[in-house]
């Protein structure tokens, strides 16, 4: 079935779009727009947020009403998370220019898959590191890259969650001298919290010897709920037990093209005109605390306070 994006690797079709609708309970594009229209009309009297929400594309709104299970309160809510989330970690989502990847992306390949996961439909996106290109590996570049796709895919995407799948076949022990628990923590309440975010599964695939250490130290960082849904996989065969074949890449027995190939095809798109306004206009999206009337949002909105220090490295 044809995809209705128009984007050449977000394939989003009719049917992708009734059955996300479908499962968050708002079929009736009438009721969609009453909703949306209602959302524009409290966000132009929240001081705080009016500027930045100006720049919010419609699309998008439309998108952050999914991930709210079609809810124009818990809607109006996420919007006043992400644009204040994305103000409180500027390190993770502020000022990314497409060059400040060029030495992370010489020892990785990150890619969205271009087809929906039928079941839940959720967005599958891989990470393969290139052997011997560990000493380029930056966990808070990485996060960066992650996190620009998928506030760029918003513009786009349809999908309700999000899987990953996270390939060690050519790591060795210093990737954990890389990880740093605590910007993986911050990385996933942003994710989660900021950007409401579901994340339904993360696959590891060709794990070594040592993956209870890399296990660890993910499970410090990432919410029960979400270190619950961590799999590793034996083989490919296993992987397919859970992903189907039609979506998942060649390098793993799948029908799509292989990895390499589409996070190439990703670079590309990323520099097009479209693709580098987006990303600058991103920065617009921010709150001006300045102008809060309420006290109540702090750190404990955010879930924050003691996340940190709670932290613990073996």
């Amino acid at each position: 079935m044809k995809s209705i994006t128009g984007h050449p690797l977000i394939i989003v079709t009719e049917e992708d779009v009734e059955k996300s609708r479908s499962l968050c309970g708002v079929e009736q594009p009438e009721r969609i727009k009453e909703s949306l229209d209602s959302i524009d009309e409290w966000c132009k009297k929240q001081d705080h947020l009016v500027e930045a929400y100006n720049n919010l594309d419609r699309n998008m709104l439309e998108r952050l009403f999914l991930l709210a299970r079609g809810s124009v309160e818990a809607t109006k809510t996420r919007l006043d998370k992400i644009l204040t989330s994305r103000g409180m970690m500027p390190e993770l989502v502020l000022n990314r220019t497409l060059e400040e990847f060029d030495e992370l992306l010489q020892g990785l390949l990150y890619t969205p898959l271009p087809r929906l996961y039928s079941v839940d439909q959720s967005r599958i996106m891989v990470t393969q590191f290139f052997p011997g290109k560990l000493d380029n590996f930056n966990l808070l570049s990485y996060l960066r890259y992650c996190f620009m796709i998928g506030e760029y895919r918003l513009y786009y995407d349809y999908c309700l969650s999000e899987r990953y799948i996270v390939d060690l076949a050519n790591v060795n022990l210093s990737l954990l001298s890389k990880i740093n628990p605590v910007i993986l923590k911050k990385g996933e309440i942003l994710c989660s919290e900021g950007l409401g975010t579901k994340i339904k599964g993360i696959h590891i695939i060709n794990a070594p010897p040592y993956v209870d250490k890399f296990l660890f130290i993910l499970k410090q960082a990432l919410r029960e709920k979400v270190a619950s849904r961590i799999h590793v996989h034996s083989s490919y065969e296993d992987l397919r037990q859970h992903l189907p074949k039609e979506i998942l890449p060649m390098d793993y027995g799948g029908d799509e093209q292989y990895v390499e190939k589409l996070a190439s095809q990703w670079r590309e798109e990323l520099t097009t005109k479209k693709a580098r306004q987006i990303i600058k206009d991103m920065d617009k999206l921010v709150s001006d605390e300045t102008k809060r009337t309420s006290s109540k949002f702090n750190e404990e909105y955010m879930g924050m306070p003691g996340s940190f220090r709670k932290l613990t490295v073996d």
